[in-house]
């Protein structure tokens, strides 16, 4: 596959989007570069993904881009990457334009990172990045975003190894242009498809759990179920099969199994995969640290043809060392060395009583090296020096109170364990509680309502906050949302239907409208209004941001059916046209030979159309057949004098025998002869014989 070439020496230091200024280019592949930059607005570093050309000139793609990207970025959540903007960057360089996305650097690397270097995760590990990434989904899902890619690649950690999801808005845009291309995907990129979507259907919400349920499958086995050589085989592998559950999979085989489904009415949601792990994590340990690759600096690296939308690029770093507790104040932080080996650790990676409460031995104790005594010549005594010496038994004693002390003010750091609050805020609940049940803190739980964190029943904030520590037996106060903080509903009756419907906007409601007619209230007035949840609900309560509320918008007085008033009298029309606010306008009078004087011919608009309120019905009324009189021929008229006076009236005239030239000597119509002030209609014929 050809690739079109990003060179970043050419671009370094561009300014995208008119204020992130490029500084290292940390990764490079055929669909998108991902670029360290520092965002010279709010002076922060940021990670901006700029697409290849050859995914914008996508058939498309710009449109699908903006789209999905215009509403992908109002969805926020800590279980999702954050998008702090977006946009296409005219270059510098006289290039075609750039999409790009901006969104927060984090330093824990991706789930892609650690399975390629061979790590597998516990069962807890897995437990916790998959409720991690419900969570995400499920607010995702609620906001009707679907990610439409979610592979390992797209998982990625911060510093406190909580699992975030990136490129929401952005995977689904390219994920079909890059099949669109080159005769259609690669295998690499149908590795987590459902069967849904490799039938051609469009991907749904519950596609992204399907994904889900492999990623996870593989983060245990080291293998991505129904994988082939090729994609099309790949696809065909997983439509209509149930994922083979193994002993790899131990207790969160049922659950996985239901989140990976072939059918989709059949699969769990993401709220309910959370639940179903909530459930499994109360039989399982705490899990340990994930194994993070974790990078502090930016460093430059290349995606594999495999990975063309790898997330994060991760640099090689010293994975962080535990923290352990402090001792308590008077407790010496330090045991002594025993006469065996150091101390070794239990399951809780505190010191083993047994091995602290071990006896020095005698080499431990001295703590003072001997010195030999200096040679006295035979049969000489020393003068006697008078000094001040220490008794024998100070040094032992001392020593052996010292290793007492340490054995007291380690039994004491043991019998109450000091562990570090972790991070809890947007987490469910049962969830969080399950978490900090290992530590047997006395956990009290309070609900408040909270904008900052509008999901009911997600943590708020601990007491004490994540990253202090707090002993076994203390006080942990967990603060959770019942929801966003109630807003008070204005009355908006009689108000122009803009200006309530800007009103409900800002105050955070989502406001509707329905027209309808109606005689007296003047159009686009707010007529009524009402909660269709609860109708119950008036002006001045208290409801949640986020409530539809159903406008009732006055269109007007509502438009008339126009009657048909062809063949009437006009005075007659008009009084079948009192009480329907319409009137009749002649426009036109018509002479017509079949049709009454006075009669109306023809109308516009046309029976059973619609009329405004008022409006008129424009006619044409019949002046009856156009009679003209005979005039009075006199005798011996020469036919052209005869014939000039009756087309001067009105008349056809025919010579029917004779000469042109002759005078006249019979005038008859249609046989008869006529007498002057006879009427006929205009164009009559008139038959003339001349001698």
């Amino acid at each position: 596959m050809e690739i079109d070439p990003l060179e970043p020496e050419t671009r370094l230091n561009e300014l995208i989007g008119g204020r992130y200024r490029l500084t290292s280019f940390i990764a490079k592949g055929s669909a998108i570069s991902i670029a360290d930059a520092w965002d010279e607005t709010d002076q922060r570093p940021v990670l901006v993904r700029l697409i290849r050309r050859r995914i914008m000139a996508s058939p498309g793609f710009v449109h699908s881009f903006r789209t999905a990207m215009s509403s992908a970025a109002l969805v926020s959540h800590p279980n999702l990457i954050a998008i702090f903007d977006w946009g296409v960057h005219e270059r510098s360089d006289g290039n075609p334009p750039t999409g790009y996305v901006v969104t927060e650097r984090l330093e824990g690397g991706s789930l892609r990172d650690i399975l390629d270097r061979g790590r597998r995760l516990s069962y807890s590990q897995a437990l916790q990045v998959g409720l991690d990434l419900c969570h995400g989904l499920a607010e995702a899902h609620r906001q009707g975003q679907v990610h439409g890619e979610v592979t390992p690649s797209k998982i990625v950690f911060g510093a406190d190894g909580r699992a975030r999801l990136v490129d929401l808005g952005l995977a689904a845009p390219m994920q079909a242009a890059l099949w669109s291309v080159g005769g259609g995907p690669e295998n690499h990129m149908v590795l987590y498809t459902a069967p849904e979507v490799a039938e051609g259907k469009s991907a749904t919400s519950l596609s992204d759990i399907y994904g889900l349920g492999l990623v996870l499958v593989e983060t245990l086995t080291g293998a991505v179920p129904f994988s082939t050589d090729s994609a099309a085989a790949t696809l065909r592998a997983r439509i209509g099969r149930l994922l083979p559950v193994s002993a790899d999979l131990g207790p969160l085989a049922q659950v996985l199994e239901h989140a990976a489904r072939p059918t989709v009415e059949e699969r769990a949601s993401a709220v309910e995969l959370g639940l179903e792990l909530v459930g499994v994590a109360r039989r399982l340990p705490r899990p340990e640290p994930l194994p993070l690759v974790m990078s502090f600096e930016p460093a430059t690296a290349t995606i594999p043809e495999d990975e063309s939308l790898e997330a994060e690029v991760p640099t090689p770093s010293n994975p962080a060392e535990p923290v352990m507790p402090e001792p308590p104040q008077g407790v010496p932080a330090t045991i002594p060395a025993t006469s065996d080996s150091s101390a070794s650790d239990d399951e809780n990676g505190r010191e083993s009583p047994a091995n602290v409460e071990q006896q020095p031995s005698s080499d431990s104790v001295s703590a003072q090296p001997q010195t030999a005594a200096p040679s006295v010549p035979a049969g000489s005594m020393p003068r006697r020096v008078s000094t001040s010496r220490r008794p024998r038994w100070v040094m032992p004693v001392a020593a052996l109170v010292a290793v007492i002390a340490a054995v007291i003010g380690a039994r004491v750091l043991l019998a109450t364990p000091v562990y570090e609050v972790p991070v809890l805020s947007g987490i469910a609940e049962a969830e969080a509680l399950n978490i900090v049940t290992p530590f047997e803190w006395s956990v009290s739980v309070t609900y408040e309502r909270s904008d900052e964190q509008p999901v009911s029943g997600a943590v708020i904030r601990t007491n004490p906050a994540a990253g202090e520590q707090l002993r076994e037996g203390g006080i942990f106060a967990v603060v959770v949302s019942e929801g966003p903080v109630l807003r008070e509903l204005p009355e908006v009756t009689a108000m122009q239907g803009a200006d309530a419907l800007d009103l409900l906007d800002s105050a955070g409601f989502q406001p509707f409208t329905e027209i309808v007619y109606n005689e007296v209230i003047e159009i686009g007035e707010v007529i009524s209004w009402e909660i269709p949840d609860d109708p119950a609900i008036q002006a001045g309560d208290s409801v949640e941001p986020g409530t539809l509320v159903r406008l009732v918008l006055s269109g007007g007085p509502a438009p008339r059916e126009v009657p048909n008033v062809v063949g009437l009298i006009v005075g007659v029309a008009r009084a079948q046209l009192v009480g329907t606010a319409l009137r009749i306008v002649e426009v036109e009078e018509i002479y017509d030979d079949e049709t009454e004087t006075g009669l109306i011919l023809s109308q516009s608009p046309q029976p059973g159309e619609l009329l405004e309120r008022g409006g008129a019905i424009e006619v044409s009324v019949s002046l009856g057949p156009n009679l003209i009189a005979f005039p009075s021929v006199p005798a011996n008229s020469s036919f052209e004098d005869a014939q000039k006076l009756l087309t001067d009236a009105g008349f056809t005239v025919e010579l029917i025998l004779g000469a042109a030239d002759g005078d006249v000597e019979e005038i008859t119509i249609d046989g008869d002869r006529p007498s002057p002030g006879d009427e006929f209609p205009n164009g009559t014929q008139v038959d003339i014989v001349a001698a």
